[in-house]
């Protein structure tokens, strides 16, 4: 990554991280609440839905559109995740249960694919793609 492009990620993490904690004082954000989820990304977010309901995921149980899971390359099955919409400033909390984005979206900033349901949970479907910063949960 060139420097460039290293400051302006920086900026997007200090930027998410200023979204999730802006009402509570840094002290109190970090100190008193030690379980707040850690920033972990920020990309675009997709969904897929009833193409692919009844087909088997990466961890071999059928995908339900109407749960709130999610698929990523980047966490183990079964991490929980509170995935917010940078632009509209909703959240949902998903759990990892399948593998994508297709690598090739991927190297164009697409960093999650949600499930039907929790897409919109933070965004409107007809959007079809919104900014994402994602926080793990656990």
């Amino acid at each position: 990554m060139k420097i460039s492009g290293m400051i302006k990620f920086t900026m997007a993490m200090m930027a998410a991280l200023v979204i999730l904690i802006a009402d509570k004082p840094l002290a109190t954000a970090f100190v008193a609440n030690p379980g707040i989820p850690l920033l972990s990304a920020i990309g675009q977010s997709s969904y897929y839905s009833y193409e692919c309901a009844n087909l088997p995921m990466a961890n071999g149980v059928p995908f339900d559109p109407e749960k709130r899971t999610c698929a990523s390359w980047f966490y183990k099955f079964g991490t929980v995740l509170i995935v917010k919409s940078l632009d509209t400033g909703r959240s949902t909390e998903v759990v990892v249960t399948d593998r994508g984005p297709n690598r090739r979206l991927v190297k164009e900033g697409r960093i999650i694919d949600l499930s039907k349901k929790a897409f919109q949970d933070i965004c409107k479907l007809e959007k079809g793609l919104t900014r994402v910063a994602i926080f793990v949960k656990k």
